[in-house]
């Protein structure tokens, strides 16, 4: 087994996550789960409105990856409504 460094073992994290986070919102698209019923169980009002707005970004990130793939959009128009939508997670 290698030792990783503290940095190493965060960006292994991240990677894990960010993949896990990229399969489920696959998995909403494809089973036709809105992100109400997804979040419907969350009672905390203040945690389910940030999890709505991180799904349904991360729903819209989906079908602009799909756009780019498809030749709709080319990689600059992709990187400009990437960034701004993580830009409006902030708020």
């Amino acid at each position: 087994m290698q030792d990783k460094t503290f940095q190493q073992a965060i960006q292994d994290l991240q990677d894990r996550l960010s993949t896990d986070f990229q399969t489920a919102i696959d998995h909403m698209l494809q089973h036709g789960t809105t992100v109400t019923k997804a979040t419907g169980d969350i009672q905390d009002e203040k945690r389910r409105a940030i999890v709505k707005d991180t799904l349904i970004a991360g729903q819209m990130l989906a079908f602009l990856r799909l756009m780019k793939e498809m030749d709709i959009l080319d990689k600059a128009q992709y990187d400009e409504f990437a960034a701004y939508l993580m830009r409006s997670l902030d708020y």
